[in-house]
């Protein structure tokens, strides 16, 4: 038997359409939809399932409506259904719309449909696509809030960094990271009351903030390792290495000593300046640097040998060390008050041989920074007093730090039988 198929007249599709936007005018708000979808949020917090079915009916508009009804032959006294397909509603809009909603669409997807009655006289839209309409309405509401709060938290986070993730919809954890990590989750609320939320909890983190940096300060302050010259390379190293950085590959970097993977590292302002001091003074620097938690040493697990090494890292306190100013009787700290005496032609003869005593017991300096000589060369009597020291001493490094105060030796030579890097 021949089916019967009907052509709706302009008449009647002027009153489907007409009546259909009447009776639906709630579940349609394009201007709403644009203005969520423009928001740096939307694509991560809107589903993709039903934001590309929802955002299908905001596109859709009266005169590709008509147009569609025209052109199509319906079969009498059927149900049938009337696709909204992306890639034909594009004609029909604003390019502003479409350039925003593309993002989100596939031209041909079919997943959008209205129902017309079998008898011809009314155009549906079916009852789950209405709830599913209905409930991303409070999806993009929600989307909206969290959206006026991340403003709000990016505008006031000060000096600290910030950091969020969704848990689900309805919960969002923050961290604020400075020297500590500080992390807070918030639950959907009015978007007043969660910036109020916000402000009070960031206030709780600056205050925490600002006494763990008084913490470090102390702790570094503490330290007679500041102002150090061979703590400093140490340091460097550990703060800009991720890997290979081991008490052992240390000592062999600021040594200049054969070390294979010396180009793969990131170097610290000394590395190859100390082959003048012994393996023993570098490995109980490190040490003391462990205790004072300046540095700090993690296991690791070396899988093509299966063993375990230590690996020495970074602290709380590293970064603060470095930028510290330099203790009572540091190597900096010698090496400041000899470049002020060098020109004072008034300098007692007991602070020249004091300052004499104590730079031999800062044998970095030599391997660092001579400036120290100009001391050396304005006051005889501090020459005078390095060479009978010279004369006087039994001991083999003490006698190879005098004769390079008194330039006498070639710091670089100064080690026989080491291995040194090209």
């Amino acid at each position: 038997m021949k089916e019967e198929s009907k052509v709706l007249t302009e008449k009647e599709t002027d009153q489907l359409v007409s009546d259909f936007f009447e009776n639906y005018e709630s579940y349609f708000d394009r201007p709403y939809y644009m203005d969520v979808l423009a928001q740096t949020l939307a694509k991560q917090y809107l589903r993709p399932s039903s934001l590309k079915v929802c955002l299908t009916y905001q596109l859709l508009t009266m005169e590709w409506l008509k147009a569609k009804l025209e052109e199509e032959t319906f079969h009498e006294n059927e149900k049938q259904r009337i696709y909204l397909e992306p890639g034909e509603l594009k004609e029909y809009l604003p390019k502003e719309d479409w350039d925003l909603a593309s993002d989100y669409l596939f031209p041909g997807d079919k997943q959008a449909y209205l129902e017309l009655t079998a008898d011809k006289k009314k155009l549906l839209l079916p009852s789950n696509k209405r709830q599913q309409l209905q409930h991303f309405k409070t999806s993009l509401a929600n989307c909206q809030s969290w959206q006026k709060l991340l403003y709000h938290i990016k505008e006031n986070h000060a000096d600290l960094s910030v950091d969020w993730h969704f848990t689900n919809q309805s919960k969002l954890e923050v961290t604020l990271t400075g020297r500590k990590d500080h992390e807070h989750a918030f639950a959907l609320k009015e978007p007043k009351v969660m910036d109020e939320e916000y402000d009070k909890f960031f206030a709780n983190s600056k205050k925490k903030e600002a006494n763990y940096k008084k913490k470090i300060k102390e702790k570094v302050a503490a330290s007679n390792l500041r102002g150090d010259l061979l703590a400093r390379a140490i340091a460097q190293l550990a703060l800009r290495n991720e890997t290979r950085i081991t008490p052992n590959n240390c000592l062999k970097i600021l040594r200049g000593l054969s070390y294979p993977d010396y180009d793969a590292i990131n170097h610290s302002d000394y590395d190859r300046r100390f082959r003048f001091l012994p393996n023993q003074e570098i490995l109980q620097v490190i040490e003391a640097m462990q205790k004072d938690g300046l540095i700090t040493a993690e296991e690791r697990f070396y899988s093509d040998y299966h063993v375990y090494y230590h690996e020495l890292v970074p602290t709380d306190l590293t970064e603060e060390f470095l930028n510290a100013e330099a203790a009572e009787g540091s190597d900096l700290a010698l090496l400041k008050e000899l470049n002020e005496s060098a020109d004072k032609t008034d300098l007692s003869a007991f602070n020249v041989v004091k300052l004499s005593q104590e730079l031999l017991q800062h044998p970095a300096l030599v391997c660092v920074d001579q400036s120290y000589q100009a001391f050396i060369d304005q006051h005889d009597l501090a020459r005078e007093y390095l060479k009978t020291r010279l004369q006087l001493t039994t001991n083999k490094f003490t006698k190879k730090y005098l004769r390079l105060l008194l330039e006498e030796g070639d710091v670089e030579k100064s080690i026989p039988g080491q291995a040194v890097n090209a």
